[in-house]
């Protein structure tokens, strides 16, 4: 069977996003993938896991962030009414990126640091 023969199944809430994430400007992008019902994204120095839940008449965006820099690991979610479409849930996930961008540049051009201990003699 060749390639263009096999069918494909293409399941989970996060695989329409991936056109519309596309088409968003996310600074420093390096990677994204959208699977099932969760999209990550990865930036040079950070990775979002957002996972898509529908409760009730609800799309709960839940966002997962961790850095490989100073920045301590955050969660937060966003709630969507269940009718949004594919590109508003896109452009609201990269609004989110964007802002952690922006709090987390300070970080980045001055990490803080640790103060030194006095030893006791």
């Amino acid at each position: 069977m060749t390639p263009v023969d096999r069918p494909f199944l293409v399941r989970g809430k996060a695989v329409p996003l991936a056109r519309y994430l596309a088409e968003e400007e996310i600074e420093g992008l390096v990677a994204c993938s959208c699977i099932g019902n969760e999209v990550t994204i990865d930036l040079a120095d950070t990775r979002i896991l957002v996972s898509l839940v529908d409760v009730a008449d609800v799309l709960r965006l839940n966002f997962d962030m961790v850095q490989d820099g100073p920045a301590k690991p955050r969660s937060w979610s966003r709630r969507l009414p269940s009718g949004t479409g594919p590109r508003d849930v896109a452009a609201r996930i990269a609004l989110d990126v964007r802002t952690l961008e922006r709090e987390l540049a300070p970080l980045r051009r001055r990490p803080p640091t640790v103060p030194e201990q006095r030893r006791r003699r």
